[in-house]
């Protein structure tokens, strides 16, 4: 948040640095504009990094392959819907898949390259 006046230099000059086209609109309420150009370069180094959470999801599912969603959320202490949630991230970055069905299937690691472990 920058007042105006010298805070209009301020936010012009970090939104060029960022590669980023800003538009001031002078009203009676004042708006600015802002519209990136950077795709998630900062989200895509952070997403990329395998949480403890998941970590330990890896290390279950090493030890266990048909281990349950259920069982999972038991033994870390975080609910279901989050062990889910990381099982969906794990997918995402190619590191998790399930083979078989829900029910009678099996997990399987494929990739290991993205893990903090290595």
């Amino acid at each position: 948040m920058e007042k105006a006046g010298t805070g209009i230099k301020r936010v012009r000059d970090a939104c060029k640095a960022n590669n980023n086209n800003i538009h001031f609109n002078f009203t009676d309420a004042f708006w600015v504009t802002i519209e990136t150009n950077v795709t998630n370069k900062v989200t895509d180094k952070v997403t990329d990094k395998v949480t403890d959470n998941q970590m330990q999801i890896i290390g279950f599912i090493k030890q266990n392959n048909y281990i349950t969603t259920k069982k999972l959320a038991d033994e870390i202490g975080i609910s279901q819907r989050k062990i889910k949630e990381n099982i969906a991230k794990l997918k995402g970055k190619g590191i998790l898949q399930r083979l078989g069905s829900s029910k009678a299937g099996h997990w399987e690691i494929i990739q290991n390259k993205n893990m903090n472990d290595e």
